[in-house]
Order: C-alpha cells, then structure tokens, then sequence
C-alpha cells in the first residue's frame, strides 16, 4: 500500500556556538524547521495534477517574494522551477469579530519533463520559508489498473470533511475527483482554507485532486486562482491507466449546456480507454434534493451516445446511484451509470426513493473505484467506514456484461419520471376556501416513447376532509406531445398554506395529494406528490 511521504527536514548548522544564548537560538530554529516545516505556507501544497511526464502543484504563502520548488527522484532536489505569485487581498474576520484586510500570494507551477511510473520528492522554497519534503507517484504510461476516489459538496461542516480524507487516506489512492462546491461562499476568500485546504491536508500534497466546479465557488475567479493550473480551463479531461476521465464546468455563466454536451461527445470520441467517466457539478439525473435534470431532454440520450461509462455529479447533498439507463432505441450508445455524490460534509437532503434508484442514501460518504483491465469495482464509503453501496461490472467486447445490463432501465421512462415530477410539484394558483370547488391543474409534456404510455391521474386525502372528482386517464402516443390535466376538489373543513424557516409554502393542510400510475412496456411505476399552494402576498 502506498503511503505517504517521509518528512524530511532542512537541517540546521551552526558554527562556533559557543555562548548559551546561541545555542538555545539553534535549538530553536531546529524545533521550529522539524515542527511547522511550513512557516508561511497559509495554503497547500496541493497537486493539481500529475500525468505520466508532468505534474502541477500550488501553494500560498502569507509573505510576498520569488517562489521556488525543487524536485527529483531522489531527495537531493537537483531541479527546481520559479514562480512568480498572484497577489490576492482579502477580508477576513478575527475571533473578536473584526474585519481586517489580508494578503496572500499564489504560486502554481508545472513540473515538465517527468518520467511515467517514478517516486519525486518535492519542496517548496522561496522568500524566507522552507516546506516538509514531500514525494509524489507520477502515472505510468502504460497500465490496466487503477485506484481513485469520487466525492463532493464538502463545504459547510470541515469536520465531516476531514473525516473523510482520513478514510482516504488508508486506501491506495492513485487520484481523487471531486464533484464540487468546496466552500459555502467562494467568493470570501477566507472560508476557503478552513473548508478545503486545512481538511485535505495530509492526502492533497501526495495525491492529485481533480475538482469540477461547483456553483457555490461563486464567479470571483478564488477557485479558478487557487485550482486551475496555468494555461487550462475549467473543462478538462486527463488519463489514468484504463480510465479516461473528464471534469466539466457546467455552472458558469458562460456554460452552455449543447456546447458542453458537444465538448463531452468529443472528448470520448478521442479516447480509447476502457472506462470513460465524466464528472460535472450540477446532475442531468437526480430524484432528490434539488432536483436536477441539467441539459434535459439531451444530456442523457448524448451522454449515451458518447460512450459514456460513468457520470458522477454532486450538487444535490446525498448519495444516489440509479440502475444503468439504455441508450436510445437503434442506437450503439453505451448504458450510462449515473452517481450523485454529494455527501462530503454539507448538510444533507432527504432523498425521494424511486423505482430506478440502485442505492439511495441519506448520508455522508465517498466514492472508492477500483479497475483492473475489464473489471471495475466501485465501494460507496461511509463517515463511519462502513461500506453502503457495492458494485460490479465486467465488460466483455467493450460492453459490460449480461447480469449488469440486465438491470437497466429505459431511457424514456426516467425522462418521463422528470417530466412528472417537475409538473407535479407545481404549487395550485391560491388558498382553497372551504366548500368552494377548486381545480388543481398539470400541463405536462412527454417526451417521445418506444410505445404509448398509459396513465391515470387521481386525487387523494383523508376521508372526510375533501369531495373529489373523478380519475382521468390519458394514452400518450408513441410521439410523445402536451396532454393538460384537470383535477377538482371541494374543502370540507378550512385549509391552512404552512410555511417553512425560508417563508415558503408547504403542503396544504388538510393534507391533499395527486397520484399518477403510468404504465410503458415492462415498467410500471406509481408516483404521489402532495398539493401546494401559492404563498397569499401580504
């Protein structure tokens, strides 16, 4: 198992000591290289990357001047690289509750000309200050095998997040991805060292981290100045051994969600790996939590259609996995396995437990990956250690094997269960009055099907509390198209629109709620939401 690297000291000599003072003065400056080993370093080092032949590391001091780091494949550093560092001021809050205006300085360098498959040392120098020796693996250039670890939305609780990576820590790692949002507010820059840097410490300086932005990086450039090394975007892919992975900014202003899904379709298209993983912030796929359905209706058959084994999102703040999702009909497209992971340290979300869940948790956790050639192992982590979610997959000709497929779902109808759900959650126009008839009405419009869909939509409550109307039942064709659904009901007793923490409307009360059964080829699902209505103005 690989561990990390042995902390190596810049030693300290003193000649001619001979006055006591002096030589307290000595054992001083000893104790303070051997126990802080990073005087001035406020940030990392962290590794950005490391491919075969280069690597890319930052890190951020509290002291402005030339930057410096040597490395070599032996702890002697015989190279070193300059850097020139980005000033950042910045307020920050003292434990009194004072705002003061703070300074930092960041480097980023690259490391070029490395061999595949080597052990380098490196340390940081420059302006006054020396870190630990630390040592790093670069990717071999020719390899079936992997280790690597997915997780996101780690902000808010750094405790839960260091948590984590001391789990991480004890496996064998080669890289870890994460699906971002690594600070509650990016654009103040000082929650980014208690929320990122301070708990990755100990794994980032060794291992590189591989970050999808997230929304809540916020637009001020902090991420983009801290993670993204010289001369590459947001949107960037890398490979390791079998595995081609690309991490995507589908949050930014400018992301635009067709170009995206373009830039993915040819991204895979130039890759020959095994296993093709993409790693986006805001999910195409997602029951729970927020929601997200990010580039519908193209993400998922594109997805597809790029040969896309894996797409790991965060965003919504829970761990999901859905059964493999087939590709269009009369289409070479690959079954997609789709993750939310979430749960790395933020508050989490209550999940909606669907017919296409594989595993649904409420829970803090990460994502550890295993490949080996044809074989892929996943094991979802929990805070505790314990494992929560377990999967297989063989391939064979590219495509994974029998029992996996097997348990796939179709396209069309988890398109169709988002298409329910967004019509479905829609809040009905005002307060109903008691014994006043009111409508409760859906628009909804379904995609295109392998064969027409039965459904019947009804309302539901408590005996006594509401007089209903009849069910309505609908067949959509094989086309798809708009179908408009009007649902009446009369009050028995008065009806009360509570509120949550936010002032927003919850469901009313007495208790009322619309179901649908939908029937399309082999799946038939039952769907229940609860009636809102709209908030009165005052």
């Amino acid at each position: 198992m690989r561990t990390n690297a042995p902390q190596r000291h810049s030693q300290v000599t003193v000649k001619s000591m001979t006055s006591p003072l002096l030589v307290l003065f000595a054992a001083l400056a000893i104790v303070l290289v051997t126990a802080g080993g990073c005087s001035g370093i406020t940030k990392g080092p962290v590794l950005l990357s490391v491919s075969a032949d280069r690597a890319a590391i930052m890190w951020e001091t509290d002291t402005e001047g030339q930057g410096k780091l040597c490395y070599g494949k032996s702890p002697t550093l015989r190279k070193c690289v300059d850097s020139t560092a980005e000033k950042v001021q910045y307020k920050a809050t003292t434990p009194k509750g004072q705002t003061i205006q703070k300074t930092a300085f960041i480097h980023k360098v690259w490391l070029e000309g490395l061999e595949p498959a080597q052990v380098y040392n490196y340390r940081v120098d420059g302006a006054g200050l020396q870190s630990k020796t630390y040592e790093f693996h670069t990717a071999p250039s020719d390899s079936n095998e992997v280790t690597f670890v997915v997780y996101g939305y780690s902000r808010t609780n750094p405790d839960i997040h260091r948590k984590l990576i001391e789990l991480m820590k004890t496996r064998n790692v080669d890289f870890v991805v994460h699906t971002g949002d690594l600070a509650s507010r990016g654009d103040q820059y000082e929650q980014w060292g208690t929320q990122f840097f301070a708990p990755v410490k100990g794994l980032a300086e060794t291992i590189a981290f591989y970050i999808a932005k997230g929304n809540h990086e916020g637009s001020g450039g902090n991420f983009e100045k801290l993670l993204i090394p010289p001369g590459q975007g947001n949107s960037f892919s890398f490979n390791y051994g079998p595995v081609h992975y690309l991490c995507l900014d589908n949050v930014s202003k400018d992301a635009r969600s067709k170009e995206l899904l373009r830039l993915i379709a040819a991204d895979a298209a130039s890759s020959r790996a095994q296993w093709k993983f993409v790693s986006f912030h805001v999910p195409s796929l997602n029951f729970g939590g927020h929601w997200s359905d990010w580039g519908y209706p193209d993400a998922l058959p594109s997805l597809a259609k790029a040969g896309v084994d894996f797409v790991i999102t965060g965003h919504s703040h829970q761990y999901e996995r859905f059964w493999p999702v087939e590709p269009p009909a009369a289409t070479n497209g690959s079954h997609v396995t789709y993750i939310t992971a979430g749960g790395g340290g933020a508050p989490l979300y209550e999940i909606e437990p669907a017919l296409y869940h594989a595993s649904a948790r409420q829970i803090h956790h990460f994502c550890l990956f295993h490949i080996k050639g044809n074989k892929l192992t996943m094991d979802t982590i929990d805070v505790n250690g314990s494992i929560i979610d377990h999967l297989e997959i063989n391939k064979n000709n590219g495509r994974p094997n029998k029992q996996y497929l097997w348990t796939a779902a179709p396209m069309e109808t988890i398109q169709l269960h988002q298409v329910l759900h967004s019509a479905l959650t829609k809040t009905v126009p005002a307060k109903p009055k008691k014994n006043e008839p009111f409508t409760v009405s859906y628009k909804l419009s379904a995609p295109a099907l392998s064969s027409p869909a039965k459904m019947t939509f009804k309302l539901r409550c408590e005996q006594g509390t509401y007089e209903l109307g009849e069910p309505q039942t609908f067949t959509i064709p094989e086309e798809g198209g708009t179908i408009e659904i009007k649902l009446t009901a009369m009050p028995l007793a008065d009806v009360q629109v509570p509120k949550d923490a936010q002032g927003r409307p919850k469901p009313i009360s007495p208790a009322l709620w619309v179901d649908c059964h939908y029937e399309i080829g082999r799946v038939q699902e039952d769907i229940s939401k609860p009636i809102v209505a709209a908030a009165e103005k005052n």
